[in-house]
């Protein structure tokens, strides 16, 4: 079946993501960066906050339960958590090029509302693509195949001629299940070569 649809993931697909570096210029004293770490970036409410279901306030206490001494350093490091994320020079050329060879594109992407409302221009090229499902709007979240089953409907998506392009093999590995082709995205390269044994060129 030939391939029409492409659908990306953003951090760390189209979009640049990493904490370390942003931690460490807030709190670069060892034993509270680690702890920090822990209780924000590597934290089960980590994920669950991009489910869009709880405040503000709501997310930091969140957070701040897993190390309540470092309660300052937390709110500190939420203020301004956009940081987390950068531009990706290849993303809006890949994405014209894609549409102008006929493709539909599409973006389906575990993303929290506060790092979505400080995003700048890192995420404008959601508005070049034709459509797209960010987690904290739908209050899903990848891998549950309800993410993937609701983009498809909403944009009436044949999964047989799409294919998903995702850093995380666990959300790749759903989207192979609803019978979408899948590619474990590592470079843009690679996935370049990826794409190209499909027939997308």
């Amino acid at each position: 079946m030939k391939i029409t649809t492409i659908i990306f993931d953003l951090g760390r697909v189209l979009v640049g993501y990493g904490w370390e570096a942003y931690l460490r210029k807030l709190v670069p004293e060892p034993a509270a960066y680690e702890a920090v770490e822990r209780a924000v970036f590597k934290s089960p409410a980590w994920v669950e906050h991009d489910k869009g279901l709880l405040g503000r306030e709501e997310e930091i206490m969140d957070f701040v339960a897993a190390a309540p001494e470092y309660e300052k350093e937390i709110r500190a490091v939420y203020e301004n958590l956009g940081e987390c994320t950068w531009s990706l020079d290849y993303a809006v050329p890949w994405i014209q090029e894609l549409k102008e060879k006929g493709y539909r594109v599409y973006a389906l992407s575990n993303w929290p509302e506060h790092i979505y409302h400080q995003r700048g221009d890192k995420l404008d090229f959601l508005e070049l693509m034709d459509g797209y499902f960010l987690s904290f709007q739908e209050h899903l979240i990848k891998p549950d195949e309800k993410a993937f089953l609701r983009l498809m409907e909403k944009y009436g998506i044949e999964p047989g001629e799409a294919v998903f392009l995702d850093d995380t093999r666990a959300n790749v590995l759903a989207a192979e299940r609803l019978g979408l082709h899948g590619i474990l995205f590592t470079s843009q390269q690679q996935a370049r070569e990826e794409l190209a044994k499909l027939g997308v060129q």
